[in-house]
């Protein structure tokens, strides 16, 4: 690994945090008050694009003074964009930790950033709130490269005046030996490309860095292997040179694909590159800036199209750029077009017939055969990361070719159980059938669709075997009604005309089904209610919640789609967890899915005074009157008749993302399951019970009964999670010990564990760090 890739590592890591119960840190604070790592700025801002620096305006560098700091991190300059899945990193030259620390004596132009030590976190040296300095980082075994440097003066300005290369080194390279001014003076004559390369990357900043004897040699290799003086012809003949990637340049050429992204730089020294008739788009970049453009007209001229015409030119479209998605342009996103084109040509493709069947299930059938795919494709392309400009464009392509099919099929769908009724009101509830008897925990993710949950499917099969299966959501598809009829306790619920909000009643009384019944309900049943970060007993059977997905949806609308993956990745390590403690048999269940247009979705009118309760895609209807739109019956309760929206319209104005309608994409919804195939966690003959757990500032008095001497005590984020660790391990002396947590974790939700000699858990108890 290069040691640019362990640095940044190190940085994000320190940014790590229980995502079940803790809120991501707003910002990752680097001080630097010798500003040692100044000169390695172009690459830390390659390897590290989430990057902001304290300094003189400079937006395209990312650099900026407190207040436009505070702005980016927030989110608030539409021109600034940071990678959406990276927590900002906040890089300090200059200043030290306790320079924000102390507030009343903070220098103004830095106050602006004093709160984010809040909201934040700090990448310091060892957690011992100091500066992690160069020579720290490269010696330090715990946090950097665990590599040996000399102390002495030489050694440590060398060091310094080559930081960027020796972050560019591979560690193992400077592994096992001492290293000394020689061995880092090497790094600068070992290896020529990367010296053109760096050159051509900003020429200025290397001479700078350079010694004279350093920028001789390489003129010198230039001259006699690259046939060219960087003197006296300068960084256009070289870029011109590496474009036309003739002899000896080739290898350069490879090497600069192989490290592109360490040499930000480069792309626009070879835009100003003009390339003859036969020159390769491949190796120049103003080919690829050119068809990019062309593109954008492309697509712009497609919206006075109508859809057929515009799906038919996508797929032109993808023809001749698609292979521009193999350049390096693209991987450098210097082609998103290009790049968004494939989802775009996919949905094309999907949407080009508008499907139907004899009955909702053979409408089913299709959609989990194949068209699924063109929902994944709009959310796909919605998440591309374009400018502002382009994703507009591509919201109005998409509400051009996929609204209109979304909307047509719909209609099918409604068509179908108009005339041969809903499947799920006399079917097999798939969420719901055939429990274990013991080791199974029923997962629900609210909100999880159809084309999403594919992703997860496919996600999900290194842990185990994995089946994916669909069912009919209980109508309308709303949570409170659909949700109910998933739990394990849908027995003890029934409907009642005086029901409000689609919210089914208590079978035994009159009383609201609520979050306390199901847990009340579960406990009789014998089931566990397991909370966040809990494991439970995998010896019975649990139920157990998490994901946002449509809490997100109804929040952030078309930006739901670019969060996906993210609020897959918090199942999936919710699985992990649950399979780590035993569980055999994870079932997946979900409420119900949802629509999401590109543009809001056509209002229909529907008069207040006729209805009970009116939502976006579905309401109650006073006394079974005729509203002119389809009604079905409420799942609890078939005498409450619910208007349904038709096709992909709404009756409320200005909505992109909503459920509770009658369609494909809210009524069909998966069940996956998981059985581990891991053997069995071997039960321990050793027990241990904590009896007592109390904080002293940051230091965890634990008391515990245990029957061997062999029981130790550690803090953890995740109980069954050794990686998750935040304090040493120490054993229990007469069933007592203390834990000393960093001041970093200070507040933070944690699980003390106790482990036998296996690694097994033995005993665990939620608690919050430093006390409540």
């Amino acid at each position: 690994m290069k040691l640019i890739d362990l640095l940044a590592n190190e940085v994000r890591a320190s940014a790590t945090y229980n995502s079940n119960v803790q809120a991501a840190p707003s910002a990752i604070l680097w001080t630097d008050k010798l500003r040692q790592w100044e000169s390695a700025l172009p690459l830390l801002r390659a390897a590290l694009p989430e990057l902001i620096v304290l300094g003189d305006y400079a937006p395209e560098d990312k650099t900026g003074p407190a207040i436009w700091i505070k702005c980016v991190v927030e989110g608030v300059l539409p021109d600034v964009e940071l990678p959406a899945d990276r927590i900002p990193i906040v890089y300090l030259p200059g200043f030290e930790r306790r320079d924000l620390r102390a507030i009343s004596t903070c220098p103004d132009s830095l106050k602006p950033l004093a709160e984010l030590q809040y909201r934040g976190c700090w990448w310091i040296y060892n957690n011992s709130g100091r500066d992690w300095t160069v020579n720290a980082f490269l010696v330090s075994s715990n946090g950097g490269a665990g590599l040996d440097v000399a102390k002495d003066e030489k050694t440590q300005q060398a060091m310094l005046r080559v930081l960027p290369e020796t972050l560019e080194s591979e560690d193992e390279e400077l592994a096992n030996r001492r290293l000394e001014a020689a061995d880092f003076n090497k790094l600068v004559s070992s290896d020529p490309v990367r010296d053109l390369l760096s050159w051509m990357n900003d020429s200025k900043s290397c001479l700078e860095r350079w010694d004279q004897s350093r920028w001789q040699a390489l003129v010198g290799i230039c001259e006699t292997e690259y046939h060219f003086n960087p003197e006296k012809e300068g960084e256009l003949t070289a870029a011109e040179l590496l474009c036309q990637r003739q002899g000896i340049w080739e290898s350069v050429w490879q090497r600069y694909v192989e490290s592109c992204h360490y040499y930000p730089y480069i792309p626009q020294l070879l835009l100003k590159v003009q390339p003859d008739l036969a020159a390769n788009g491949e190796s120049y970049p103003a080919i690829n800036a050119d068809e990019e453009q062309q593109l954008e007209q492309s697509l712009n001229r497609l919206l006075s199209q109508d859809s057929a015409q515009a799906r038919q030119a996508l797929l032109t479209l993808d023809k001749q750029h698609g292979n521009r998605r193999r350049w390096l342009w693209s991987e450098l996103s210097l082609a998103p077009l290009a790049g968004v084109l494939e989802h775009l040509s996919l949905v094309a493709e999907k949407t080009a017939k508008v499907f139907s069947g004899a009955d909702a299930d053979e409408m089913a059938a299709q959609y989990q055969a194949s068209y699924w795919q063109a929902d994944d494709g709009v959310l796909k392309a919605l998440a591309f990361p374009l400018p502002t400009h382009q994703q507009v464009l591509v919201q109005q392509v998409l509400a051009l070719i996929y609204t209109p099919w979304l909307d047509e099929v719909t209609r099918n769908f409604q068509g179908l159980v108009k005339a041969k009724g809903y499947p799920g009101s006399d079917q097999v509830n798939e969420a719901t059938a055939e429990y274990a008897v013991g080791g199974e925990v029923v997962f629900f993710v609210d909100g999880l669709r159809y084309d999403i949950a594919q992703r997860l499917y496919l996600a999900l099969q290194r842990l185990g075997e994995v089946r994916l299966a669909s069912n009919w959501a209980a109508l309308p598809s709303v949570t409170a009604t659909a949700k109910a009829a998933v739990t394990p306790v849908n027995d003890r619920l029934t409907g009642r005309v005086t029901d409000r909000d689609f919210e089914p009643s208590l079978l035994d009384d009159d009383k609201d089904f609520s979050s306390y019944y199901l847990k009340k309900f579960l406990q009789e049943k014998g089931w566990q209610y397991l909370a966040e970060g809990d494991s439970g007993d995998p010896t019975s059977n649990a139920w157990v919640q998490s994901g946002d997905i449509d809490k997100e949806g109804h929040v952030k609308g078309l930006k739901l789609a670019a969060r996906i993956d993210s609020l897959l990745a918090e199942i999936i390590e919710r699985v992990e967890e649950l399979i780590a403690a035993g569980w055999r048999k994870i079932r997946i269940v979900t409420d119900h899915g949802w629509m999401l247009t590109p543009a809001p979705m056509a209002k229909v009118e529907l008069a207040k005074y006729v209805t009970e309760t009116r939502w976006s895609r579905c309401a109650v209807v006073k006394d079974s009157v005729d509203t002119g739109y389809q009604q079905v019956g409420w799942h609890w309760n078939s005498e409450v008749s619910i208007a349904m929206a038709p096709g992909a319209c709404s009756f409320k104005a200005g909505q992109h993302y909503d459920h509770g309608g009658l369609s494909l994409q809210e009524c069909l919804t998966p069940v996956i399951e998981v059985r581990s195939t891991q053997p069995p966690v071997a039960a321990s003959n050793i027990t241990a019970t904590l009896s007592d757990l109390r904080w002293l500032g940051l230091t965890c008095k634990i008391q515990a009964a245990t029957s061997a001497e062999s029981v130790v005590a550690v803090l953890r984020t995740h109980s069954a999670d050794s990686e998750s660790e935040i304090t040493k391990r120490k054993p229990l002396k007469e069933g007592k010990c203390n834990l000393l947590v960093d001041d970093q974790y200070e507040g933070t939700s944690a699980v003390i564990v106790l482990l036998d000699d296996q690694d097994n858990v033995l005993a665990k108890k939620p608690t919050l760090v430093g006390g409540e």
